[in-house]
């Protein structure tokens, strides 16, 4: 008979485990915690050996920088897009290159240009089964690229009050395309202005695209492009093709740059004279909140006139400020399609530089020139001109043209602007005291705005004396 202690003692009691058990059970809870380790260090390794495989040494990240800058093609000539406001230049400049050039929003609210609108295109030469066919689409199924040229277009605004923004534009151009829109009456008055800027700039090789022909009928179109011709024969133009054209559906697009490759050559540029680039723009591309270790060096735009830029060389930025000089070190080189290792004439350029970026922003630099170290003239204020008044004007304006002693007047120097007080003139000869330095060289052309009733025209250019 089991007593009531027993019974008690039974429920109570556990069964013993053996030793083997334990020790069992024990290993089992040893490897439960290894193996989750185990699963994270595997997938850590597994990240690192990935990471190892995309991320490329330094050797192979030089290769690859080598590689871009030998397969990246700098523009090798810069085209004007210039024409009376609302003609369509910066729509056309759209649907050649892709890219909309009013991003400011100034200009996307009032609906114009007001700054230099800059992008790059590249044309295609096509042997296809027709015949021989231009695009700015590399466009294989068509037929063989037998030819392709890389440009830049500069375009300009044609607003009254911005002249003298085109006119900074101007020094810039080795061809341009005067966009004028077929359903207005021809020329209008910032298309005679400038036509007369590529005159006094030295360019030669225009093409003319007769725009808007969508919303006019054949025998309109046929009206203005007579117009168009007589105009360009006053101005000595007159060999010029005109191409009907509509720049926001693509119309003749082809038979546009075909005129374009034809009729603008790539200019012949010496690389042995000492460099000398006009500053069109400058800017900072460091973002909010990087960090000072990290910060970039102020970027300069433009177009090198004469000479070439390399890495690691060092150009004199000019006329500088308060009369210093500011010489700093060129640490990169690209145009929009990527870096590159020489920068020579031709095309839009950025130079990346050693300056402080807060002087670079927001175009503080344009009108500078970057050159040589000691190959340019000292600056001054004080400038003898020879004057060339423009006959157009003076049928116009009479009188009004003329200059007068302490008139105010601006000048067009290369890309930079500057007002100057007329103290001394006989109409064919001028003196002129300016309000800023600024770098001239002798025989040079400048270009010369008077306020005439309110609005700065382009009168005459002249030549430093």
């Amino acid at each position: 008979m089991v007593t009531k202690k027993e019974k008690i003692n039974t429920v109570k009691k556990k069964p013993t485990k053996t030793k083997k058990e334990k020790t069992t059970k024990k290993s089992k809870e040893t490897k439960k915690v290894p193996l989750t380790e185990k699963k994270v260090r595997t997938k850590k390794e597994t990240t690192q050996k990935e990471e190892q495989k995309t991320t490329p040494t330094q050797q192979e990240q030089n290769t690859q920088t080598k590689t871009t800058c030998e397969n990246t093609h700098q523009p090798e000539i810069n085209i004007g897009l210039i024409g009376h406001v609302d003609h369509g230049k910066t729509s056309l400049t759209k649907t050649l290159t892709g890219k909309w050039c009013d991003s400011h929003s100034e200009e996307l609210k009032r609906g114009i240009s007001i700054r230099l609108g800059y992008a790059d295109a590249t044309f295609y030469k096509i042997k296809s089964p027709s015949g021989i066919i231009y695009s700015n689409k590399k466009e294989t199924e068509l037929g063989e690229i037998i030819g392709q040229r890389t440009i830049s277009i500069v375009d300009a605004p044609g607003h009254e009050t911005l002249m003298t923004t085109m006119l900074s534009g101007a020094a810039l151009m080795n061809g341009a395309i005067l966009v004028i829109a077929a359903n207005e009456k021809c020329p209008q008055p910032r298309t005679i202005e400038h036509l007369m800027a590529l005159k006094f700039a030295g360019v030669e090789k225009i093409v003319v695209a007769q725009n808007k022909v969508d919303l006019i009928t054949r025998e309109q179109a046929i009206e203005n492009y007579k117009s168009i011709k007589n105009f360009l024969k006053n101005y000595g133009y007159e060999n010029a093709p005109i191409i009907p054209v509509s720049a926001n559906f693509g119309t003749n697009l082809d038979l546009l740059i075909q005129a374009i490759e034809e009729h603008i050559p790539t200019k012949k540029y010496d690389s042995t004279l000492p460099t000398k680039m006009f500053i069109a723009r400058s800017f900072d591309i460091n973002k909010p909140g990087t960090k000072p270790n990290e910060l970039k060096g102020g970027i300069i735009g433009g177009s090198i006139s004469q000479g070439e830029i390399k890495i690691g060389d060092q150009i004199e930025l000019c006329p500088g400020f308060n009369g210093k000089k500011i010489i700093v070190k060129v640490t990169s080189l690209s145009t929009s399609t990527g870096p590159i290792n020489k920068a020579t004439p031709g095309g839009l350029i950025a130079v990346g530089t050693t300056l402080d970026p807060s002087i670079t922003q927001g175009d503080r630099l344009r009108g500078m020139i970057a050159a040589k170290v000691d190959s340019l003239p000292n600056p001054t204020k004080n400038i003898e001109l020879k004057l060339f008044l423009f006959d157009r004007m003076l049928e116009e304006l009479h009188e009004n043209i003329k200059l007068k002693t302490t008139e105010p007047i601006v000048l067009t120097i290369g890309t930079n602007t500057a007002v100057g007080i007329v103290t001394k003139t006989d109409n064919k000869t001028a003196t002129v005291v300016l309000k800023n330095e600024v770098i001239v060289e002798k025989h040079e052309k400048v270009a010369i705005s008077k306020n005439i009733n309110g609005q700065w025209r382009l009168i005459a250019y002249a030549e430093i004396a």
